[in-house]
């Protein structure tokens, strides 16, 4: 995985492999994606972006994404409904209950 040139679905699928069990690649995908959040030059989406996937690769499950543009966090809402639905278990990670 390059950190440059990424698309947004291939970079969720990654995402997704890590929350599955690819422990080196979620290490590796936290450390580009905080590098991502605290990088002067890049826009504010994607910095927002960066931030948003390292809370979701430490667990959170409900992030707010209301400062992403509206095609990004469809995507990313259906990558945490993809999660929730294979593994339901995993949701009490987010410190929220379920009703």
């Amino acid at each position: 995985m390059s950190e440059q040139g990424v698309a947004l679905d291939q970079l969720l699928g990654y995402v997704e492999q890590a929350l599955r069990g690819n422990r080196s690649l979620l290490v590796q995908l936290f450390r580009t994606m905080q590098k991502l959040a605290h990088h002067p030059s890049a826009p504010e989406s994607e910095r927002k972006l960066g931030e948003i996937l390292s809370l979701i690769l430490m667990g959170e499950r409900s992030p707010d994404l209301d400062q992403l543009p509206e095609d990004m966090a469809a995507e990313i809402n259906a990558m945490l409904k993809r999660l929730k639905d294979d593994c339901p278990a995993n949701d009490r990670s987010s410190g929220h209950s379920r009703n």
